[in-house]
């Protein structure tokens, strides 16, 4: 198979009374892993739809390399698509259903049997071929689904929430091996998802999505670290998010001074939990930090780390999330705590349209 890059230039699609895409601009490079990201409803599955020619768009252009594949139908794009609920055919065993697309391609009975007996092979499913899907788990129907989507040696690979209908744990698996089986094959591929950390683990680049726009595109650590505005900043991974008079209030004089206020008023401080570390002693504190004083409210263990909910005041708390190794260093509920955030690692946000504020200092 070769991989090919894909290009969505300004496309646009409406369904009665809804703008699902709205001037989607994106490149997906060649073998690359890109995943579409975003609450229900943002728009990812209706550009993943599009892309694969089951939906039509009113406006803008799709290529798969050079080519323009806007009047092709879906049937001849030359593309592989894993869907969320399997869609493996109940009647067929895993090789007959494996087969079915190489079958309706009209490839040489001789060739059949080697191209499913590799596809099985690359998913781990060798020795299923007899089986019928109620024989199998939901993880190894998904296999079968994307044995399937594979064996045809796509241009490109579509998934849509693959792994949504599986368990926690087989979760984890499965994303790992799909990475796997991807960079094994060198295969482009577009992948939809709402969770936000399925879409770092596996991804390239990663495409936010919402209310039908693109709202950044960048590579996991951009997304996570450098978001353009409020809401990639909450939508992946956790923020404490303030207002900017509100949270300059909770802070001491000394403080105060060390962060540069935007020249708008109306604005947001935001910081990520794990940003932040409760002091053990504030002769600690590194001079390039801002403290916070507040009261343990809730402590929440969880193995790895802890989440403290730290009471400010009475009508403002934030969330500090800490890897603690010793017994000793676990902050008790009810205790008075300082909080010390990195001045480095405080996010402005413009207050009215969320956009990212950058200023020096």
């Amino acid at each position: 198979m070769v991989a090919k890059r894909i290009q969505i230039q300004n496309i646009t699609k409406t369904f009665p009374g809804v703008k699902a895409l709205d001037d989607v601009d994106i490149e997906v490079a060649e073998g690359e892993f890109f995943t579409l990201l975003g609450p229900s409803g943002c728009g990812k599955t209706t550009l993943l739809r599009t892309i694969a020619g089951f939906y039509r768009q009113d406006a803008g252009h799709i290529f798969v390399g050079d080519t323009a594949i806007d009047n092709v139908p879906a049937h001849d794009r030359d593309i592989g698509m894993v869907f969320q609920n399997y869609a493996v055919f109940p009647h067929m065993t895993v090789a007959e259903n494996v087969a079915f697309g190489l079958k309706n391609r009209k490839v040489p009975k001789s060739e059949i049997g080697p191209k499913v007996s590799k596809a099985l092979a690359t998913v781990q499913l060798t020795g299923y071929e007899e089986r019928t899907p109620d024989k199998l788990s939901g993880g190894q129907q998904q296999r079968v689904g994307l044995a399937r989507a594979m064996v045809i040696e796509p241009r490109l690979l579509l998934m849509d929430e693959p792994l949504s209908n599986l368990d926690a744990k087989l979760r984890i698996q499965m994303r790992e091996d799909i990475l796997d089986i991807q960079r094994q094959l060198g295969i482009t591929a577009v992948y939809v998802t709402h969770d936000q950390e399925e879409a770092l683990v596996i991804s390239d680049r990663i495409a936010v999505m919402n209310l039908g726009k693109v709202q950044q595109v960048g590579t996991p650590w951009e997304i996570y670290r450098d978001p353009v505005n409020e809401f990639v900043a909450t939508f992946v991974g956790s923020m404490n998010v303030f207002a900017g008079e509100t949270f300059m209030s909770i802070l001491d004089a000394d403080s105060r001074k060390k962060v540069k206020k935007p020249s708008t008023k109306d604005y947001k401080i935001a910081f990520r939990p794990e940003d932040a570390r409760i002091l053990l002693a504030e002769k600690e504190v590194p001079e390039h930090s801002v403290l916070v004083k507040g009261r343990v409210e809730k402590m929440l263990f969880l193995g790895s780390d802890v989440i403290y909910r730290i009471r400010v005041n009475e009508n403002l708390s934030l969330t500090v999330n800490e890897y603690v190794s010793e017994l000793t260093d676990l902050r008790k509920e009810d205790s008075d705590v300082t909080v010390q955030i990195p001045k480095s690692k405080l996010l402005l946000f413009d207050g009215k349209d969320g956009t990212r504020i950058k200023i020096g200092g």
